[in-house]
C-alpha cells in the first residue's frame, strides 16, 4: 500500500483547550495594554498610538495564522508532517503572547523609559530562545 504524501494545505486546525488558553491569555494582555494606555492617557502621542496598534494587529494576525498552518513560514522550513505542524502552531501562539506582553510593557511604562527597553529586550530574548528551540524541534521531527 502506497503512503499518501503529506499536504499542508489540507490540514485543518480545530479549536483546542490549549489554543483557547493561548488566545485568551494574549487577548487579555492586549486588552489590559489598551486599558492602561487609555487610563494613563498615553495614547496622546502618535508614536504610542501607532506602536500599540501595530503590536495589537501583529498579535491578532499571529493568532489567526495558527489556524492556517500553510501560512506559517519558519525560515523556509518545509513542514513535512503533522507533528511539525503542531509544533509550529504552538510556536506561533507563544509568539503572539510574547508580542501582547511587549505591548503591555510599552503601555505600562513610557516607550522612552529604560525599564521598557530592559523588559522588551528580555521578552525578545526569551521569545528568541523559545523560537530557536521550536525550530530545532521542528527540524529534528521526522
Amino acid at each position: 500500500m502506497e503512503q499518501e504524501k503529506f499536504d499542508i494545505k489540507k490540514v485543518k486546525v480545530h479549536r483546542t483547550p490549549e489554543g483557547t488558553i493561548f488566545e485568551t491569555t494574549a487577548l487579555v494582555i492586549l486588552l489590559s495594554a489598551w486599558i492602561v494606555s487609555i487610563a494613563t492617557q498615553k495614547l496622546a502621542t502618535t508614536d504610542e498610538w501607532f506602536g500599540l496598534r501595530v503590536f495589537s494587529i501583529v498579535t491578532i494576525v499571529s493568532l489567526l495564522c495558527a489556524y492556517s498552518p500553510s501560512h506559517i513560514n519558519l525560515f523556509s522550513i518545509q513542514l513535512r508532517n503533522i507533528r511539525q505542524v503542531e509544533l509550529s502552531i504552538r510556536m506561533v501562539r507563544i509568539l503572539a503572547v510574547g508580542l501582547a506582553l511587549m505591548s503591555f510593557i510599552i503601555a505600562a511604562f513610557s516607550p522612552d523609559s529604560p525599564l521598557t527597553k530592559v523588559f522588551c529586550i528580555g521578552v525578545l530574548a526569551v521569545i528568541g530562545v523559545i523560537g530557536f528551540v521550536f525550530i530545532y524541534l521542528i527540524q529534528k521531527t521526522e
